[in-house]
């Protein structure tokens, strides 16, 4: 019976761990809407992750044995420690989150980041006290009479590491030796006597506390009991002692990166010391780097400024060149920001002397730059990547390369080839030493590397190659091998590609469930994955995700690659949000907008993207890989597939072409004007600068559209007049199921100088969003809007945000003089459409803005709101003189806005402390106000660049938006 016992005993905890297994592949599979992330993945191989230094299994996958390991400890995780006892952990909890706020990795116990699961809480924790750099100690009484806050004070001390103290509920003569022999070390023996503690650690407890008393700390009585002031200080402090971690586009952490130390460590013996041209007293460290797209340039890169911190500090700066020319607009406000960026990074310049660098003085920056550099007498880090394959790109990286640099600097720059890299070194060439002595192959990982990479995404439950079988273990290096590609400078059988690694790891996870021996009939239907080992053949393998997609989807994926990084419109922060918006929720919702999806799916869509690699992992900013891109472009090039019909340019027949992008300057899709007779599938269309339009712009067979954005410029002679729909219901079609136009959910119009007429929405029933915007100084008087008659706003039932500023009266209301559409020449028309606007009940924000008659009375006419949409959140209305008080705001329960600046005839506001969610006001230019409204004690002033009239004046002022006058 024993025995059957102890077999019964087995197959049980046989059952439960391939019950475990199973439960995990299926819950990682049953993960779409969490797409995996680098945080979240488990370490892989054995310590593959934490030692980077592992041989090549590559021959014969054998061990080169321990004897050929370096050993060098790493760079810790987390140089901030935050000390505390239980008591204090909320005050902890946030300044916790204000240092990951300004880009600080503190170590907290109770982020998921700090403790591994499944391991000994106290082994790490002593861990990471001894090789972190700061310690924050919160001193309180809780914390001088627990065990583990002493124990961890104790070690800090011990290994020398920077105390910072805050007297947060003792002050610092809580601290002097007397209060340590008659107060502290009473209770520590306390702790000795119950056995929780032993009687020799009193006395480097003592040594600890008198070295806490001695470092400069912070009091929180000084800071007259406001926690928030207190933390702010803190966090400064902090900030200065030890510098904040460098944040890029696509941050990469040591600890994620497969090899981070050995290819660091690669890549600093690389070097090679060099001069500039006619500065023979100037020594420095310069190595190109060069490689197929996808090796991990971008990635090496970045590694190298966070392993270069621990010779440099914070002198380290990080530059990207963009990979493709775009507009000179755009290039030349993109290289301003690189050059400010760098200017702080290396030149030590205060914010004010930054933002005083303009496109007109970008000169001085170069000189402020480098007279920075040399001021600060230290050597400097400098990473130039992804130098572009053409001219502006090229002299962007040499300006850099001749800005003058400290002794003892170096300077790393990336490129796809050796041909590029050349033409930029070739400004520190010299007669010893030529261009190609500084232009390297970028190091190339390992085979057990390559293995680790692509298992983390295929199977990252995998812990170690050794819990695989050996069949399982063949099918693994067969796909490994897979992403083996040739290229200039390496042998061919040993350049493994890591963008292919994690596009065919993330294929294989979803193949029979994330079975390795599932892989075996995969790759033998597939009968080879690559036609060669040519670079230009990894398409192959970066399409196996592309066609696992539904065609939104893939469409989605092309906006990302092709729409996105060209194109600014999206990146405008909508004009009723004055706090800031990363680019991230600014692409779901324009992506939601485009596909006519809610926000939480359209966001669903890009972490799928994300998940399948397709799109880089990030939660702020919308990146594809170059070599995504270019896979994107060779997909709407290919002449009659789905793709091309949906995207190209000159498409002879275009019924299917779903986005049409015309931009004077760059043309996207052809110059087809007029009416768009075969685009009936067109979801989204956009002209910018087109001069040559016509007087009309017909949207009549445009069925599909959802998004018509149109721009103009002052500086350019639009002659479009009229946007007009002609169908047979003509003027009331909207009334008609959302009218002809249905589909269409946004229209902006800005800047179009001649435009008089809108009479195509009339057919836009199913309207969400709506902005005109024109030029403020074109409005005259005797203007005549339009030939039609007023636009009925009640049945746009479905808008949500209005904004109609500046230029002329398109919507049949004008108040200026000109042709009075509704019989009501003055005020009256503005008033009644105004109450018609607000009363739409989806309406969350609305702007209004037009010039007036200067000779109007002023102050005679009230607005009494009696029925308004309880949704409305934010209200900036630009009132005629002749309107002089405001009746019923008490009923915007939502506001949270209201902007009433330049309503020079307004004389009083009413009581606003009944709105409890307002936050932000602006009165400015409000000159006849009487006084300012009571106001509830969180109402401030809107921000500079919210909306209208936040900006510089020609005098250099900013307004106070509460000072009326």
């Amino acid at each position: 019976m024993e025995g059957f016992g102890g077999l019964v005993s087995v197959v049980v905890v046989i059952l439960v761990l391939g019950l475990s297994v199973m439960f995990l592949v299926q819950g990682r599979r049953q993960k779409l809407k969490q797409p995996p992330s680098s945080k979240g993945r488990m370490p892989i191989i054995g310590q593959l992750s934490n030692d980077p230094m592992s041989p090549s299994l590559e021959d014969g996958m054998e061990s080169l044995g321990p004897n050929s390991r370096r050993v060098r400890e790493i760079e810790p995780k987390h140089h901030i420690f935050l000390s505390h006892s239980g008591n204090e952990k909320p005050f902890v909890e946030q300044l916790d989150h204000d240092l990951r706020g300004v880009n600080q990795r503190p170590f907290f116990d109770q982020d998921s980041d700090s403790l591994v699961k499944g391991e000994k809480f106290d082994a790490q924790i002593l861990e990471v006290a001894r090789r972190c750099r700061v310690a924050v100690v919160v001193v309180s009484e809780g914390f001088l009479t627990s065990e583990w806050p002493m124990v961890e004070l104790s070690t800090f001390v011990k290994y020398g590491v920077k105390l910072v103290p805050l007297f947060f509920k003792l002050t610092p003569d809580d601290l002097e030796k007397s209060n340590v022999e008659k107060k502290w070390k009473k209770k520590w023996r306390k702790l000795v006597k119950k056995g929780d503690l032993k009687e020799e650690v009193l006395d480097s407890w003592s040594k600890a506390v008198e070295e806490l008393r001695k470092s400069n700390g912070v009091d929180y009585a000084k800071y007259a009991n406001s926690e928030l002031k207190y933390r702010e200080y803190v966090v400064g402090e902090i900030d200065r002692l030890w510098p904040r971690r460098m944040k890029y586009a696509i941050d990469v952490p040591e600890d994620k990166i497969q090899g981070y130390q050995r290819l660091c460590e690669v890549a600093s013996s690389m070097f090679t010391e060099g001069k500039v041209v006619g500065r023979d007293e100037e020594s420095h460290g310069y190595l190109g780097l060069y490689g197929m797209g996808g090796v991990g340039k971008t990635t090496l890169c970045k590694a190298m400024c966070n392993y270069s911190q621990g010779e440099f500090s914070d002198r380290v700066c990080y530059v990207e060149l963009p990979s493709e020319q775009v507009n000179e607009d755009i290039a030349r406000k993109d290289r301003l920001a690189r050059l400010k960026h760098a200017l702080g990074r290396l030149g030590g310049c205060n914010r004010s002397v930054i933002d005083s660098i303009t496109d007109k003085t970008i000169q001085q920056g170069w000189d402020d730059l480098e007279d920075g550099i040399l001021r600060n007498q230290l050597p400097v880090f400098l990473a130039i990547d992804n130098v572009g394959d053409f001219e502006d790109s090229r002299d962007e990286a040499r300006k850099y390369l001749k800005v003058r640099l400290s002794p003892g600097s170096k300077v790393l720059v990336t490129a796809r080839s050796q041909e590029i890299l050349k033409s930029v070194l070739q400004t520190i060439a010299n007669p010893f030493r030529g261009a190609t002595d500084y232009c390297k192959p970028i190091p190339r990982l390992e085979w057990l590397e390559a293995a680790a990479l692509f298992l983390s995404y295929a199977a990252p439950w995998v812990l170690s190659l050794s819990l695989l079988t050996a069949e399982e273990r063949e099918i693994v290096e067969r796909c490994v091998s897979e992403c083996r590609f040739e290229d200039i400078g390496y042998d061919p059988s040993s350049q493994y590609h890591p963008l292919v690694l994690r596009a065919l790891g993330t294929y294989y996870h979803d193949v029979d469930s994330g079975s390795v021996l599932g892989w075996k009939e995969a790759l033998e239907n597939r009968n080879k994955l690559q036609r060669s080992r040519e670079a230009r053949n990894v398409n192959d393998i970066l399409g196996l995700n592309y066609d696992s997609l539904s065609d939104k989807e893939k469409l989605v994926f092309l906006d990302c690659a092709l729409y996105s990084p060209g194109r600014t419109g999206w990146q405008r922060q909508p004009w009723w949000e004055h706090e800031e918006v990363n680019h991230m929720n600014m692409w779901v919702s324009w992506i939601s907008e485009v596909h006519g999806e809610s926000s939480s799916y359209a966001k669903w869509m890009v972490e799928k993207l994300q998940r399948l690699s397709l799109v880089e992992d990030s939660s702020s900013v919308v990146s594809v890989h170059d070599l995504y891109k270019e896979f994107a472009r060779v997909l709407v090039e290919k002449e009659g597939s789905k793709e091309w019909q949906w995207w190209m340019s000159q498409v002879s027949n275009a019924k299917h072409l779903k986005r049409l992008v015309l931009d004077e300057d760059k043309p996207i899709i052809g110059r087809a004007m007029g009416r768009f007779v075969d685009c009936r599938s067109l979801v989204y269309l956009e002209l910018v600068w087109c001069a040559d339009i016509g007087p009309d712009l017909e949207l009549g067979n445009l069925r599909s559209l959802r998004v018509l954005v149109m721009r103009g410029s002052l500086g350019i002679g639009y002659n479009l007049k009229r946007i007009v729909c002609s169908c047979i219901n003509r003027r009331h079609c909207y009334e008609r199921a959302g009218g002809c136009l249905s589909e269409l959910t946004t229209v902006k119009l800005l800047l179009l100088r001649s435009l008089e007429a809108v009479p195509f929405l009339r057919h836009c029933g199913n309207l969400q969003h709506l902005e005109i915007h024109g030029p403020i100084y074109l409005a005259m008087p005797g203007y005549v809007a339009t030939d039609e008659e007023p636009i009925d706003f009640r049945y746009f039932k479905a808008l949500r945000t209005i904004s109609i500023r500046g230029g002329r009266d398109m919507l049949g209301f004008s108040i200026r003089g000109g042709r009075d559409m509704l019989g009501l020449a003055k005020c009256d028309a503005f008033i009644r459409w105004l109450l018609t606007a607000l009363q739409l009940e989806n309406l969350t924000a609305f702007e209004y803005e037009l010039k007036v008659e200067k000779n109007e009375e002023v102050g005679v006419h009230t607005i009494e709101l009696v029925q308004v949409s309880r949704k409305l959140s934010v209200l900036s209305l630009r009132l005629p003189k002749q309107i002089g008080e405001v009746k019923g705001l008490h009923l915007l329960s939502e506001l949270t806005t209201l902007n009433l600046s330049l309503s020079k005839g307004l004389r009083r506001l009413p009581d606003l402390r009944c709105l409890p969610k307002l936050k932000w006001l602006c009165v400015h230019r409000c000159n006849n106000l009487e006084a300012l409204p009571l106001l509830g004690p969180e109402v401030r002033g809107i921000p500079d660049g919210f909306t209208r009239g936040h900006e510089k004046y020609t005098f250099g002022m900013i307004h106070e938006c509460l000072r009326p006058y």
